[in-house]
């Protein structure tokens, strides 16, 4: 099985350096990296193309100018150039513990939606967090940095962080879980066949929310991997939703639709 890992950004090389160092101490390599960059400027080209050179696998930009938010169509241009048999999706503000890759590779079936969850690492141990913290495994230790600052009421959801057996881990946690587009891995088909990330979704954030919802209406088993592909997600401002978002949500669940209308099939040119 080839593995294909998308990871989204925008104008946050810092963040983006970070998620690197991650993906460089990977037990399982992907097979392709490809990083959603929505209309960045030159600083992360240039920190991209310096990784490409370093890393073991191949590293494909993928760019378009930026008009705003447009997350779900940059990824879909990513997906397109793919040629895994599975993508793995991960945000650009967020670290892969070293098993990330692994654990999700094995999860997979040709089938199933994989859901794994987030450390919401707190301000304060964000603010100090040093490529050398990545590369030594830091973050991962049960008696390093990030139980303290849990135990200081700085980082949320430490206990997701301790990284069990399988086994166990599905002991602890049998039922399935929501998609959260922080962490999620799917197969390549399942992806295609119900088109993609929602591009109409561009300006409305919560565009997992949506692919969340047709995957469900396919009917697609969805397998929670939580303990298991840990992911450490950095501190920054949320967005606030207004009342036409949520206008919109509101939509989008009354729907019945599995493939969206502007998806995957829609055109591509990263100058528009």
């Amino acid at each position: 099985m080839k593995v294909s890992v998308v990871v989204c950004t925008y104008n946050a090389p810092e963040l983006l350096d970070l998620v690197f160092y991650g993906m460089s101490r990977q037990s399982h390599s992907p097979d392709e990296m490809f990083v959603a960059d929505d209309g960045s400027t030159d600083d992360t080209r240039r920190l991209i193309a310096s990784w490409a050179e370093r890393l073991s696998f191949p590293v494909d930009h993928v760019w378009h100018v930026d008009h705003g938010y447009r997350k779900t169509r940059i990824v879909n241009e990513a997906v397109r150039r793919s040629s895994g048999d599975h993508l793995i999706f991960l945000d650009g503000d967020t670290i892969p513990h070293s098993r990330w890759v692994e654990d999700h590779a094995l999860a997979a079936d040709g089938l199933r939606v994989l859901c794994g969850r987030r450390v919401r690492l707190g301000p304060e141990i964000t603010s100090q967090i040093t490529r050398e913290w990545v590369l030594e495994g830091r973050l991962e230790s049960l008696w390093g940095p990030v139980p303290r600052s849990w135990l200081r009421r700085d980082t949320k959801r430490f206990l997701l962080g301790i990284r069990l057996a399988a086994g166990l881990a599905r002991m602890f946690h049998p039922r399935a879980r929501k998609l959260m587009g922080v962490n999620f891995s799917l197969p390549k088909a399942v992806f295609e066949a119900v088109n993609g990330y929602d591009e109409s979704y561009s300006r409305a954030w919560r565009e997992d929310y949506d692919l969340d919802l047709r995957l469900q209406r396919a009917g697609y088993p969805y397998y929670a991997l939580l303990n298991r592909a840990i992911v450490y997600h950095l501190d920054h401002p949320q967005r606030e939703f207004s009342p036409e978002i949520e206008a919109i949500h509101g939509e989008h669940e009354r729907a019945s639709d599995v493939r969206c209308a502007i998806g995957l099939d829609a055109p591509f040119d990263p100058n528009e």
